[in-house]
């Protein structure tokens, strides 16, 4: 079934989807763009499927035959392309934990189940999900894993059932999207859930279903215009409306299944079917193929999600000239007519994928340089450390002291577990340190924006340190404060464990210097002949003085400078040793050192 209208409004849906991931300030709710993809998909679909059954020579086994290879051809030609490419670049590019990473998801990608895989996605040191090449597949893995469910809803019941039964399950796995979205608080769960899509899907089974092609120009008029609306405003405004999908999804599905109806008419169904929409829609499928994998590049290159103007034409030339590629190369030739040397080229790009893994594996370590000791590439060592869970007597420093103080924050504490150890055995003392990932390990911290694989460990962890705080004199907290001090809830958070241990003597330790990437990213691009972008992000400075203020109007509370220590003035690199293991966090060894300058201001803070 070909209508340009759809065709327009798969333009927009794209546009949506590449102005979100470009920069989310453009377009707010621009991740709408893949829901309505999802609808026109089940408008197709279900259109495809109800017009064979409607045959008087159907057959069950040849319609199924007929659907999985048009499906297949549609779909995996180009995504096996792009995995293809996308493994060798990234083994080129990306450091060797980082790949691993990434060779864990191309593993999913393969078998079309990345949606699990990045429902759970959450290791705190990989690289972050907008620099992961694979991301968008879960959208792709989701309609595949639809086209199994389809043909057998469609084609095995009577349509007059058919109807009340999506109407039905719209309803239901609506209601169940929200129970897990807003009383279980598992939004990235359900974010790339199956279950949670299936209404888009059914919306545009539904509109297939109920369309009537033969209605006059002026019953479409309405529809048309009210769809298209109903998609712009969810585009701008979606955010607004919480947690999604669920019943927030809604706004845009019910615009896509206006919009599909009815051939679109009117000034909606002129702006559809103009030149441009069309041909943008008819590389819409490779455009979002090849569009996120760029933006993932670039930002692991360069360390940032906003680019700069140069960049941005990077990645706007790049996009267009591998979709056009994409489409024109292996998505167009590949969905005519099979012939042997077709399926042979297939089944090699198939083969390629699935090899693609292990292979490039040896791509990877070929261009790496020769590697760091492991104390340079980490904190401490993880078997020691209270980081996440209880391991041991979570002390670091003279262990036969009887003198001890308690750290506790995120992995900014867990970070300084070798500075409390160098000044510990300097000074005669022991720190008891606990933190979380991404969680400061203080009472009401505000956990539910961390990552969901990071909460229940962060409950725990400050439950432990509040059965331990009352016990202790000296109490430092250490933590990411460029990003805690984003929210509002945290900061109260913070007053009010500052006030409610007023008694304590509580120092807070300043935001280190940032970087606007990672050195040791830096030192792979040199060794593959790409200048290094790392520079010193001075928003550290604004922070600082946050803590300051915040410092000051409690008695009890001071605020402890590091940054002007010598270790931080040539930053990233102290004596031709570059002490950053990522952006924002040192590593155990230039943690030792760090300890050892910081050790003068510590012998006044343990002797007051």
């Amino acid at each position: 079934m070909y209508r340009k209208d759809i065709q327009g409004l798969r333009a927009i849906a794209v546009i949506a989807v590449m102005a979100f991931h470009f920069n989310p300030a453009l377009l707010p709710g621009g991740f709408i763009g893949v829901d309505v993809f999802l609808v026109i998909s089940g408008f197709l679909i279900t259109h495809i499927l109800l017009s064979h059954k409607a045959r008087k020579d159907y057959s069950l086994k040849k319609t199924l035959q007929y659907f999985y290879i048009g499906r297949l051809k549609r779909i995996v030609p180009a995504y096996f392309a792009m995995l293809v490419v996308v493994a060798l670049l990234a083994a080129v590019l990306f450091l060797p934990q980082d790949f691993m990473t990434f060779k864990q998801g191309l593993e999913k990608a393969v078998w079309f189940n990345s949606n699990s895989y990045f429902a759970g996605f959450g290791d705190y040191f990989s690289p972050a999900s907008n620099e992961q090449p694979l991301l968008h597949t879960w959208s792709l893995a989701v309609e595949i894993q639809f086209y199994l469910l389809a043909p057998f809803l469609v084609l095995m019941m009577p349509i007059h059932w058919l109807k009340w039964v999506l109407a039905s399950l719209l309803v239901c796995l609506t209601a169940l999207a929200e129970y897990r979205l807003r009383v279980m608080g598992l939004e990235q769960n359900t974010y790339y859930s199956l279950y949670a899509r299936l209404p888009e899907f059914f919306a545009g089974s539904l509109a297939a279903l109920f369309s009537n092609t033969k209605s006059g120009i002026e019953d479409a008029k309405r529809p048309s215009e009210l769809g298209l609306l109903f998609i712009f405003i969810a585009a701008i405004t979606q955010p607004l409306l919480g947690a999604f999908p669920g019943v927030t999804a809604l706004l845009p599905v019910l615009g896509g299944a206006l919009l599909l109806c009815q051939p679109a008419q009117g000034l909606a169904g002129r702006f559809l079917v103009s030149r441009a929409m069309v041909w943008i829609g008819t590389l819409s499928y490779s455009l979002y193929l090849w569009h996120w994998p760029v933006l993932a590049f670039i930002r692991y290159y360069t360390g940032t999600e906003i680019l700069d103007w140069q960049f941005s034409f990077a990645f706007v030339g790049s996009t267009l000239a591998l979709a056009i590629a994409s489409y024109y190369w292996i998505e167009t030739p590949l969905r005519q007519k099979r012939s042997k040397k077709q399926v042979t080229g297939y089944a090699c790009l198939v083969l390629l994928t699935l090899g693609a893994g292990g292979g490039m594996q040896k791509v990877n370590a070929y261009f790496t340089p020769e590697p760091l000791p492991i104390e340079y590439t980490r904190s401490a060592d993880p078997e020691r450390t209270c980081h996440g869970e209880i391991i041991g007597d979570c002390l670091w420093g003279k262990s036969n002291s009887d003198k001890e103080v308690l750290v506790i924050g995120d992995s900014h504490a867990n970070m300084l577990s070798h500075f409390f150890e160098t000044l510990g055995e300097e000074l005669n003392f022991k720190a008891k340190i606990i933190s979380g990932s991404s969680c400061v390990t203080i009472p009401n911290f505000d956990y539910q924006r961390i990552s969901e694989w990071a909460q229940k460990a962060c409950l725990a962890q400050i439950e432990y340190s509040s059965r331990l705080v009352g016990n202790y004199k000296n109490i430092f907290l250490a933590a990411s404060w460029n990003y805690h001090l984003e929210s509002n809830n945290f900061k109260e958070a913070l007053d009010s464990f500052l006030k409610q241990y007023n008694s304590k003597s509580i120092y807070i330790i300043g935001q280190e210097p940032l970087l606007t990437g990672s050195p040791l990213r830096s030192i792979r691009f040199n060794f593959i002949g790409l200048p290094s972008l790392v520079q010193i992000n001075n928003s550290y400075l604004d922070t600082n003085k946050m803590l300051v203020n915040m410092a000051n109007e409690h008695e009890n509370v001071t605020y402890l400078d590091f940054s002007m220590l010598p270790i931080f003035q040539s930053v990233p690199v102290y004596e031709d040793m570059v002490i950053y293991r990522d952006y924002h966090h040192i590593h155990s060894v230039a943690a030792e050192e760090y300890g050892r300058q910081a050790k003068e201001q510590f012998k006044k803070i343990l002797n007051d």
